[in-house]
């Protein structure tokens, strides 16, 4: 009994179909997890360097940041601070939030950034910064007395 057989049969095709559904799906699951992670860094990444440039403005010319400075005024004051105006954020999602408190000579200002997403990926998005949060200096309200980010869809950092 001699049997030619030319191709697959039914249930092998079936086996491989199986098979490549379960890898796919392990495959979306991670991508998913490597996505909101990569925007969490991200976030992270454009406030420190927020920061930074926003600091090295005011060692080089002293302070010119006051209650009036927009975002878009403190991204044109340090663009030359951030890659030659290269590495500039969505400036749609921060803001500079002042905050006097009883001292106004002692003022603190700080730089926001509203989580933008569906809900369920502002909801990985704030997990993964709150594991960050205490490293990074990530603050929940702008108040230099404030804890560290736990949840909420803004997040702040002290820069002075």
């Amino acid at each position: 009994m001699k049997t030619n057989r030319k191709g697959f049969t039914l249930v092998e095709l079936l086996i491989v179909i199986v098979v490549i559904g379960i890898l796919s799906a392990m495959m979306m699951l991670s991508s998913t997890e490597a996505v909101t992670s990569a925007k969490a860094s991200n976030i992270v990444s454009n406030l420190r360097n927020l920061k930074t440039a926003a600091l090295s403005l005011s060692i080089d010319s002293g302070d010119l940041i006051t209650s009036s400075t927009t975002v878009t005024t403190l991204f044109n004051l340090t663009k030359k601070y951030l890659n030659g105006g290269t590495n500039i954020p969505d400036i749609g999602q921060y803001t500079i939030v002042l905050s006097t408190g009883a001292d106004p000579t002692a003022a603190s200002w700080f730089i926001k950034h509203t989580i933008t997403g569906t809900e369920d990926e502002k909801a990985q998005i704030k997990t993964k910064l709150k594991g960050r949060a205490k490293s990074v200096g990530l603050l929940a309200t702008p108040s230099s007395t404030s804890a560290e980010y736990t949840d909420g869809d803004e997040v702040y950092v002290l820069v002075r």
